[in-house]
């Protein structure tokens, strides 16, 4: 309490709520003992006084971190979570499906004592991770079955919610700007459209649905001119990120189109792209930068104690409405 500032009785709250949740044992007439230690392993392991963040990204699909407005603020938690920890932090990308970067990804982990890892897709690859003995945290959207502890994000949840403010708003024939099928993150997406739709008794052809060549603003106004090309009855877009819905507001507005008055853009992640936008973009937002928050504050107590059993933090996704979104003509929203 005096090392602290606190009262007393904040410190034996504390003391309670960690004994509720198994991290302290109360043996009666001895006291209150912290119930799992460091194991052998991690105790012999030197400290680097660095943290570790991976993306893992095809070679082919990545760019610099800064021009990624999504992993930037990821990046930007996990820095400052760490920062306050007291330690470094270490980036890399890593293709977990391209040999030669997962045989020297050794060196890499060599250098950090635990590790935040986004998006991996390879299980080979958390078995390495976990057999060296190195605290590690899964986030974002993931199919790895391990035992590990995972921040996830409801995409699912985070499309339904845009399809349901759609229909909500009068709108019945609503499009999906969808990113490349091969990720998981990508399926997800489309997948929960298509749920979402057939649940609102709503046709989720696919002349309603393109995309798939990649994340890009490019990608997404290549993708709209092909989409209003056999679907121009449509009048809203959801697309599975930002950069993909500039770019259909770019195809939008090149054909003559108005946004919102015409149709309505709902984006994905509410990037600093989406406040910016022309108009500004309606978007789902992801709340980042808790989650990278999250993940560090995680690693950091396995370090300590790895005995700790795994967890999934789990995150909503909600919808952030701007000028891009408008119910349809003569249609009230409660």
């Amino acid at each position: 309490a005096e090392k602290l500032d606190i009262s007393r009785t904040t410190v034996r709250n504390a003391v309670q709520a960690l004994t509720a949740c198994g991290l302290f044992e109360r043996k009666i007439g001895q006291g209150t003992f912290v119930r799992f230690q460091p194991t052998r392993q991690h105790r012999d392991r030197p400290s680097r006084g660095t943290l570790g963040y991976v993306i893992c990204k095809e070679r082919s699909d990545r760019k610099p971190l800064a021009s990624e407005s999504f992993y930037f603020d990821v990046f930007a938690g996990i820095e400052e979570e760490a920062i306050r920890s007291g330690r470094h932090l270490l980036f890399s990308y890593l293709d977990d499906t391209n040999p030669e970067e997962m045989a020297a990804f050794p060196a890499f982990l060599d250098k950090i004592d635990g590790l935040v890892l986004e998006e991996a897709r390879n299980p080979e690859l958390v078995d390495r991770i976990q057999a060296q003995g190195l605290p590690v945290v899964l986030i974002g959207p993931t199919s790895i079955d391990r035992k590990a502890d995972m921040v996830t994000m409801d995409l699912a949840g985070g499309i339904r919610t845009a399809v349901q403010a759609l229909t909500a708003a009068g709108h019945r024939r609503i499009g999906m700007i969808n990113g490349p099928l091969r990720l998981d993150s990508a399926r997800v997406r489309f997948t929960a459209w298509q749920t979402a739709m057939k649940d609102a008794g709503l046709a989720a052809e696919d002349r309603y649905a393109d995309g798939g060549e990649g994340w890009t603003a490019e990608s997404g106004f290549q993708a709209t001119q092909r989409l209003l090309a056999r679907s121009p009855e449509l009048t809203a877009l959801i697309c599975a990120n930002d950069l993909l819905a500039i770019g259909a507001l770019s195809a939008l507005n090149r054909a003559g189109i108005k946004v919102p008055e015409a149709v309505s853009v709902i984006g994905f992640d509410d990037t600093e792209l989406a406040r910016h936008a022309t108009p500004p973009l309606s978007s789902m937002r992801i709340h980042s930068r808790s989650m990278a928050r999250a993940a560090v504050r995680r690693v950091v107590e396995r370090i300590e104690n790895d005995d700790l059993p795994p967890v999934v933090i789990g995150f909503p996704i909600d919808l952030v409405v701007r000028e891009s979104f408008r119910p349809v003509e003569g249609k009230e929203v409660q």
